[in-house]
């Protein structure tokens, strides 16, 4: 009851911060920052993807990137949004990395990669924010080489940059962060187009991606 009581207290500032947060940019892919330039404009990228077609890793190629978004606070979801069709990214290998670049060649706010592991279609991924300076890691899965998935906790650096907002409940915000009482989960969906294998078609369901034709 207790437990209760103080869920119910807090709940009118959390559905009023959680309107504000998902009114924001997802600051994993602010377009209006320009922290740091790979250097790859688009005409290079897919010259990368011309000349080297029959000798690409199965994770290199251009992608569309889709997001889950889920806010929980006290461990209650409060608010989810999707976006199917965030942007497009282009995955190259260099060195002992798959690197992601953004298929514009903008700027961008944050420098992302995979790793390959010893086990086949399961990658490591790392993501650090040239902003706030959060780094994220966790496992990302590859199926059927035209596909990817990976999910991640928002760093505590990302919520009090971009979500810590001046209004009425402004304190009890930067509270429920600090303690730690708010989540802000991301679930990534990557559908490839180029290169395409033209004998598996993949339906993107945002209550996950399923092979229509799965293997085993």
């Amino acid at each position: 009851m207790v437990g209760s009581k103080m869920i119910n207290q807090h709940i009118k500032p959390v559905l009023s911060f959680a309107l504000v947060l998902f009114g924001c940019i997802n600051p994993l892919y602010e377009e209006d920052i320009e922290e740091f330039n790979h250097g790859n404009t688009k005409e290079e990228m897919m010259n990368y993807f011309s000349k080297n077609k029959d000798n690409l890793e199965a994770i290199e190629g251009l992608w569309s990137l889709g997001v889950i978004k889920a806010l929980y606070v006290y461990g209650i979801k409060v608010v989810t949004e999707s976006e199917p069709n965030r942007m497009d990214l282009a995955v190259i290998k260099e060195g002992d990395l798959f690197r992601i670049y953004k298929m514009n060649g903008d700027p961008i706010s944050f420098i992302a990669s995979f790793t390959q592991t010893d086990e086949s279609g399961i990658y490591d991924y790392k993501c650090y924010f040239t902003e706030t300076k959060d780094m994220v890691s966790t496992t990302a899965r590859l199926f059927g080489n035209s596909m990817l998935r990976y999910e991640y906790d928002a760093p505590k650096g990302i919520l009090m940059n971009y979500y810590y907002k001046a209004g009425p409940y402004k304190e009890e915000v930067k509270r429920i962060i600090e303690d730690e009482n708010i989540r802000l989960n991301w679930k990534f969906y990557w559908i490839k187009y180029i290169p395409v294998d033209s004998t598996k078609t993949y339906y993107p369901l945002f209550s996950g991606l399923v092979d229509p034709n799965p293997k085993g």
